[in-house]
């Protein structure tokens, strides 16, 4: 029996148990009202039943997030299988977060709607993440699964994390105060970070506004390394800020003035590396890098205009930059010297959005119909410097290691989106079955510049511009079988445009006889996902079982090997279409309350999810290494009747990663592993509440995949990434 048979008849077993624990539970199920399923914004741009969607959604609160005990997005994604943070070894930390083995920029992230920036790197010292959001201001997170580019355009390709912050309005909703803070502060021993927030809010008639801040401090991530490895000591600092003016008139409408900010410093010492290949004769490796984004946002929602029931008007700005400077000492080498990298990128955006919805009746059915159009502009600047200084004589050049600086890697580029969309839900059979049919329009287009320096490296590169075209269309198909059963077909298309550093990188390094490429050829990417799916809601609990398939067209290899160059000897890469991809899979998740089948366990829930998935590349039949192992999570939890203590086991198991592409040499293949956590929680009265974890009780070494993902066997990063032995985190909330 192979591995997707095997999940697919344990899934079966669990769908079996859950039925049947749910007929003993009918009666008393029947004599209490059903409490509705979430609703849920990411899957239509407007307000519906999770029961209502045709696809797979995560939901996390901010009472999941404080449940956990989680500070950071990794954190906060601990227990969802199908969902993992990607890191860049010890330095740069979590760059991006990967859904269903699609990672990077081809997963949409949203702050209020708002797009965080594209990641780039280039290099071992130059890497600009995405992970610039902090949890304390976070009150919800919504994730779509799968190809989204329907509703969210070129960068939702592989899905959509939306992340919204607080609103005084919600803060203060069923409280008969006008005025309310929050203070919470924390400890991790993660990477041993402390942190502290301020949440304030006050409403007014119908004016209201929310203020907060969040604070951390914190050092180099925990590992299990042995004592042979050297650590990376890691001294880092965040600040996020963030302000909300509120004004809700008396008709319904609002209008949203937001303002988010977000600042990190962060020093590292490398020694980890030092002594080592390429650093053989290092002595000392140092960075500092800083990372800034800042945007402002106007929303209005609307009721009734031109015909329509209710719309939203959005408008945004955008800035981010990355200063990261790494000093190199190489004191044992023929000629010792002193190298100075500095690397600057810069992304500005700006855009708008306009949504429209109405719902009317036409030939016996009813309809829910959402209008959009959106617009997007990014202006995105990179640049490197640097020197090399002779210790002994204090002899200082632009050139070091073969590259001659300031250069660009790829011209000074601007590109905008333009898209528009239609989505309509149809209702029809006593509102038991729904046809949910959508389509979008994309332009868009990339205009590089290319100056001096860019032209001073790549005297022969030719600068490609692009323009595109795209159509993406979704069908989904939902049917409530009863009040608490519905399933869910849906086939969705993917689209993304080739961006900006792989149809104009210029890395050229001549010590290492290595050149990177321009690819005035480059399509589109292209994706066509296939799910089915059941679910069921009811006031004891839920369960849902999906299984997808998505097929990607002109897959994007970013700087791939593509051969030596006859005439110059070099090594050249360049960023090529894969023909076809496939990723297919299995994900799902059950919660239960164990007091629906028995008294004596009032007060008990159980949790379980679980995702497999394989991925491979169809041209050259390997396998795609951005899919994680298999992985199941299952928590036991306890709640005193009054609820005031809260405690509960949380086990994860991850298989070894079997399945590995070793054509660009072998690679590092992580063990599977099993790790246990314990979570507690204590409301001591209304005011103060206390939260807090032993993590890998077990104290077990274990990898994930995604961290060690593109390493050989024996680099030495391997051991200094392995995740956190056993620590403890403690958080405590104090409301005014």
């Amino acid at each position: 029996m192979n591995r997707l048979s095997a999940v697919q008849l344990t899934v079966t077993l669990l769908i079996s148990m859950i039925c049947t624990s749910q007929a003993s539970a009918q009666q008393s199920d029947a004599e209490q009202p059903v409490v509705l399923s979430p609703v849920v914004v990411v899957a239509s741009k407007s307000p519906r039943p999770i029961q209502d969607v045709a696809g797979t959604v995560h939901v996390i609160t901010a009472e999941d997030q404080q449940r956990s005990v989680a500070q950071n997005l990794d954190q906060v994604l601990r227990y969802q299988p199908a969902l993992n943070v990607e890191r860049s070894g010890s330095r740069f930390g979590a760059t991006g977060v990967n859904i269903r083995g699609i990672g990077g920029n081809r997963v949409a992230i949203e702050i209020d709607g708002v797009p965080v920036r594209d990641q780039f790197d280039v290099g071992s010292f130059s890497n600009a993440g995405r992970d610039l959001v902090e949890t304390g201001l976070i009150r919800r997170i919504e994730i779509l699964n799968g190809p989204a580019s329907t509703l969210y355009g070129s960068d939702a390709l592989g899905g959509i994390v939306a992340i919204t912050t607080w609103d005084a309005h919600s803060l203060l909703e069923g409280s008969k105060r006008f005025w309310s803070a929050d203070l919470n502060a924390g400890y991790h021993g993660e990477d041993n970070s402390y942190s502290w927030s301020v949440l304030s809010a006050a409403v007014n008639g119908n004016f209201g506004v929310i203020a907060g801040v969040n604070r951390r401090h914190g050092q180099e991530l925990d590992n299990q390394a042995d004592e042979t490895f050297a650590e990376d000591p890691q001294d880092w600092d965040s600040i996020s800020g963030y302000m909300q003016l509120a004004w809700h008139q008396d008709n319904g409408n609002r209008l949203r003035l937001i303002a988010n900010s977000y600042a990190r410093d962060r020093k590292t010492d490398i020694q980890s590396l030092l002594g080592r290949g390429r650093f053989r004769s290092t002595t000392a490796l140092r960075g500092i890098d800083q990372d800034d984004q800042t945007s402002v946002s106007l929303e209005y929602k609307f009721g009734a205009f031109a015909g329509f029931d209710s719309g939203r008007l959005q408008s945004y700005v955008q800035t981010s930059d990355t200063d990261q400077r790494s000093s190199e000492t190489r004191a044992t080498s023929a000629t010792p010297v002193q190298l100075q990298r500095d690397f600057f990128y810069q992304q500005d955006t700006a855009g708008f959005e306009l949504n429209l919805n109405r719902h009317f009746i036409a030939a016996r059915t009813e309809h829910q119909l959402g209008l959009g159009l959106e617009y997007t502009y990014n202006r995105t600047e990179e640049l490197r410097d640097g020197s090399q200084t002779t210790l002994a004589t204090g002899e200082v050049t632009n050139q070091v290691l073969g590259e001659v600086f300031p250069l660009r890697d790829f011209p000074t580029s601007k590109s905008s989106e333009l898209g528009l969309y239609a989505h309509d839900e149809i209702r029809w059979g006593k509102q038991r079955w729904a046809l949910i049919p959508a389509v979008r329009v994309d332009y868009y287009s990339l205009d590089p510049k290319a100056d001096t320096i860019f032209l001073e490296d790549n005297p022969n590169s030719e600068v490609v511009s692009l323009s595109d075209f795209a159509v993406s269309p979704k069908l989904g198909l939902v049917y409530q079988i009863d009040e608490h059963w519905s399933g869910f077909a849906q086939y969705a298309r993917g689209f993304r445009a080739p961006p900006f550093e792989d149809a104009n990188i210029g890395l050229d390094i001549p010590l290492f006889a290595i050149r990177a490429i321009p690819n005035p050829d480059l399509k589109s990417e292209t994706s066509d996902g296939l799910e089915l799916g059941i679910r069921r809601w009811s006031r004891h609990g839920h369960f849902n079982l999906s299984g997808f398939m998505t097929y990607y067209n002109d897959f994007i290899e970013t700087r791939a090997r593509i051969g030596v160059d006859p005439d110059s000897g070099v090594l050249l890469f360049q960023s090529r279409n894969i023909d076809e991809a496939r990723i297919y899979g299995v994900e799902f998740d059950w919660s239960q309350q164990l007091g629906s089948w028995h008294p004596a366990l009032q007060g008990f829930r159980l949790e379980l999810s679980g995702y497999l998935a394989r991925g491979d590349n169809r041209s050259s039949d390997v396998p795609l290494n951005s899919v994680a192992p298999p992985q199941a999570v299952t928590g036991l939890h306890w709640q005193s009747g009054d609820g005031r203590f809260d405690t509960g086991l949380v086990a994860t198991f991850t298989r070894r990663q079997s399945r590995i592409d070793t054509a660009g040499g072998e690679r590092f293949a992580s063990p599977g592993y099993g790790v246990i956590d314990w979570l507690w929680g204590w409301q001591a009265n209304k005011q103060v509440s206390l939260r807090g974890g032993i993590f890998n009780l077990t104290d077990k070494t274990y990898w994930r995949w995604l961290d060690v993902a593109n390493l050989a066997p024996d680099d030495p990063l391997i051991q200094i990434l392995s995740r956190p032995g056993r620590h403890f985190a403690v958080n405590i909330t104090i409301d005014l």
